[in-house]
């Protein structure tokens, strides 16, 4: 409680309020805050809440059940806890987890990791393994987006941890809200990001609910241990979690802004041949200011070979100087292969060591090298009988070099890794996304679908850290 403390000057009482006793307890969250900031979440009808059993997850399970009861939301809901089997109470957290859900009126599900664990990295092998467990429960119950307990405190973590690794615009714009292409393609939902995790701790202390401490949160092998510890010192010099969340914030306005202005170049500049390769004028790509220059490298690696990618920047660097300074240039990065004259710059996936897959005999559909979607056609209201056929790679194809009709404008060795369909009996099927073939009489038709995939507008997530120095644009 605080006290008044009178003083005579000059004659006069003077009455001050003195500093309390002992700092004032923090406050929990009100109803309308928690409607506030869970109203992001009224366009979803199926959610999946990623709870560990510590306070910052626990909390999100207690404030989403009566969140949903008090608005009534219709969606559907579930509660998923990855077993790690790292600690011997790893079993007995998921099962208070699950126990936690139910008194809530939610369903919970244990996921477990399976299989021997690496002796290095640890956290971060524990973190890809359970966003991947999440991944494959989730495609099958149906969940649009994973919740996930994030809080302020994790925010400015992230933001120092980025700070030691030499990260640019991209790693230290740290976490977002809605995170739309995470860790194995899942949508992130963090809706508490904004709130202290002594916020949280107090909903909990309210309801008089207890929570799962893991020790590893104060063991100084860590390095997110060391951070929380920085993060004091710098609070009390004044740089609170929450200017460093803001800094974070703004810097991340400033990321999608130059990715917004990639994504504007491409399409003005690029040119995206349907069997795979990329190109654009040399000219263009040297006009850009040298940071957009490195960020559209990157993305367009991660365009070629349909993957999400995180190059080093001095890799980024020694190829944009190669580019702008060299008369003719081929290297590879990331997968992709860069070649340029004095007119052209062209990129395609590079077959390397793991060249794309061949797929024998397939007759259902699915996904080829990340890149191309694949299956029967459909002829009026039944799906046609198909043959059973083979695609792989252009270089794997039944077909030899004087067979084909190689486009005007490209090196031929950008196609090797197109994809092409062919049959038991080696007849090549004429597919819109392939090259051609001269002789007629090997070209065919068939009800066999194949389409390039969407390309993703932001390959450059900020959920993940490679642990390399100076790795992020």
């Amino acid at each position: 409680m605080q006290h008044r403390r009178c003083c005579h000057k000059h004659g006069m009482n003077v009455c001050v309020h003195s500093v309390p006793d002992k700092p004032a307890e923090p406050q929990g969250l009100s109803a309308d805050e928690v409607d506030t900031l869970f109203s992001c979440l009224t366009p979803f009808s199926n959610l999946a809440l990623g709870v560990s059993g510590g306070a910052d997850s626990l909390c999100l399970l207690v404030l989403f059940s009566e969140w949903r009861l008090r608005t009534s939301w219709p969606g559907h809901a579930e509660v998923l806890v990855v077993d790690h089997g790292l600690r011997a109470e790893s079993a007995e957290e998921a099962r208070f987890v699950s126990g936690t859900a139910s008194t809530h009126g939610l369903c919970a599900h244990v996921l477990t990791w399976h299989g021997e664990k690496p002796l290095r990295n640890i956290q971060e092998a524990a973190r890809s393994a359970r966003y991947r467990l999440i991944a494959d429960h989730m495609k099958s119950s149906g969940a649009q987006a994973l919740l996930l307990g994030h809080h302020l405190d994790d925010q400015a973590e992230t933001f120092l941890d980025r700070l030691t690794r030499g990260s640019g615009v991209s790693g230290l714009s740290a976490m977002s809200g809605d995170e739309a292409d995470g860790p194995a393609g899942l949508r992130l939902l963090r809706p508490l990001l904004g709130t202290p995790k002594k916020r949280l701790e107090a909903c909990l202390h309210a309801r008089r609910l207890t929570w799962c401490a893991d020790p590893s949160n104060h063991d100084s092998k860590y390095k997110r241990s060391r951070l929380r510890r920085i993060l004091n010192l710098l609070e009390q010099e004044g740089l609170s979690a929450e200017k460093l969340a803001a800094t974070a914030g703004h810097i991340r306005r400033s990321r999608l802004a130059l990715e917004d202005t990639i994504v504007e170049f491409g399409s003005r500049h690029l040119e995206l041949h349907p069997a795979g390769p990329a190109r654009l004028r040399r000219v263009a790509y040297t006009r850009l200011p040298e940071d957009l220059r490195l960020r559209f490298l990157k993305e367009l690696a991660g365009i070629v070979t349909g993957k999400r990618l995180r190059p080093r920047i001095l890799k980024l660097q020694a190829l944009d100087a190669a580019l702008k300074h060299q008369d003719t240039v081929h290297q590879t990065l990331s997968g992709a292969v860069f070649e340029a004259d004095d007119t052209f710059l062209w990129c395609w996936r590079e077959p390397g060591r793991v060249p794309p897959e061949t797929l024998t005999g397939i007759s259902g559909d699915g996904v080829w090298d990340d890149r191309y979607r694949f299956g029967p056609v459909a002829e009026g209201n039944t799906a046609p009988e198909v043959e059973r056929l083979n695609l792989g790679p252009l270089m794997n194809a039944p077909k030899n070099a004087q067979e084909i009709d190689w486009p005007k404008g490209w090196p031929k060795a950008a196609f090797d890794c197109a994809p092409v369909v062919w049959s038991e009996d080696g007849r090549i099927f004429d597919q819109s996304v392939s090259v051609k073939s001269k002789l007629d009489k090997n070209n065919h038709r068939s009800t066999f679908s194949l389409e390039r995939l969407p390309i993703r507008g932001r390959l450059s997530g900020s959920w993940e850290c490679d642990g390399d120095d100076c790795s992020e644009i």
